[in-house]
This record gives C-alpha cells, structure tokens and sequence, in this order.
C-alpha cells in the first residue's frame, strides 16, 4: 500500500502541503548555506571545513527535491519550490566581518537543532523508505553541523568576542527559527513527515542543553553561567 493511502483526504492534503513547506525551508538552507560557505572563505576557513560547507551546498539541494517529491506522493500538485529569501541574513548594527561570525555561528546552530529533530521523529516512523529517508538525513545533518563547529573551534579571541557579545540575539533567532512555525499537535501524523509544534519545541531546548551551550562552554565562548 502507497504511504499516503493511510491517510484521509483531508489528512493526505495536510500531510503533503507540509511536505512543501519543508520543501521550502530546506531550499531557504540551501541558500542561506550559499551565504556561510562564502562567509568560511573570506575567514580563510580551513580547507576541510571548507569541503565539509561545498558538500552542505550541495546536500541541502537535494533535501529540498526529496521533500517535493514527498509532497506530491501525498498530493501537492508539485512545481519548483522557492526559497524564503536571498539575502544573507544581517544582524541589527554588526560590521559585515561580524555578520560573517554570526551567520556561521547560527548555522552551527540550527543545525544542530536538526539533528535532534531528526532523532526525535525517528521512534515515531513505520515505514521503510521514511525510516531510510530520516536516517540519510540526519547523517547529512551531523556533518552540516560540524561545519560550524569546527570554525568556531579554529576561531581567535576577537572572533570570539564577537560571538560572546551577540549570544543573547543569536539565541533568540534560534528559537524563532525553530519555534515559531503553525505546526499543529497532531502526533498520529508524525509517521508521514509531519513535525508537531512540542516535538520542534522539544528538539530545540535539548540542543540547546545538551550540546549548543556545553559547546560553547568547551570553547571559552560562554561562561558557566
């Protein structure tokens, strides 16, 4: 039996209008990744970290054509999904080498939030292909987020200072990022690629937890505190 054919029709149009969206945001990534890996360069980013960004690129490509074909087994009529915006994103008042510092910190971020996303869907899926799919994915995530954290981790102290004075905001973007979407409380549709709005919740301050701030910590970037 097709995946969407468990589905009612309504429940099958909801599911695949979903899928778009993440179509939508993973081609915004793709973008915004465009933006970090020409930041990385002008830092003269080390050249594994660099490959380890051009392979990111390419990646969130491909997330955002897996997440369309998603969508349009659950129904969507289809087409080429369009990023959220083009611009690289730029911090109230930052010089352009401190917006650099802080789009590759955020991205370090909200990568890592994925990952954790990611993991926490995965107890929920049935079927094989989605099972195969969050596996691929997530492994594409790890490495995303190792980006970010292996040029924070080559980073000076004026580098750091940077991202010192500006944690506060990149947290508050982080979690709006992350948090601030429609999502509804529907967990009997997180099997066909749905995410609930506790579930992001839920991902965002475990990541926040257990890995953004002990990291930061590791680093000399954040106090105890």
């Amino acid at each position: 039996m097709e995946v969407s054919e468990e589905l009612c029709a309504e429940d099958r149009a909801r599911v695949g209008a979903y899928w778009w969206k993440r179509a939508e945001g993973e081609i915004t990534s793709w973008v915004g990744f465009g933006h970090v890996l020409d930041d990385l360069r002008l830092e003269g980013s080390p050249a594994t970290i660099l490959a380890l960004a051009e392979r990111a690129v390419a990646d969130e490509h491909r997330h955002a054509m897996f997440c369309r074909d998603w969508a349009v087994r659950f129904g969507h009529p289809g087409g080429e999904p369009t990023p959220r915006g083009e611009r690289a994103l730029a911090f109230p008042g930052a010089a352009p080498r401190e917006n650099r510092l802080l789009r590759i910190a955020l991205c370090c971020f909200t990568e890592t939030v994925g990952c954790f996303t990611l993991r926490y869907v995965r107890p929920f899926l049935r079927h094989a292909e989605l099972k195969k799919l969050n596996q691929r994915h997530t492994a594409d995530e790890l490495l995303h987020s190792r980006v970010g954290w292996g040029h924070l981790s080559v980073m000076g102290e004026p580098e750091r200072d940077v991202l010192r004075a500006s944690l506060q905001a990149l947290f508050a973007l982080l979690q709006d990022a992350c948090c601030a979407g429609s999502e509804e409380e529907r967990e009997d549709l997180i099997p066909f690629g749905y995410f609930t709005s506790s579930l992001l919740r839920q991902a965002h301050d475990d990541a926040l937890q257990e890995v953004i701030r002990p990291g930061l910590r590791h680093l000399g970037i954040a106090s105890a505190e």
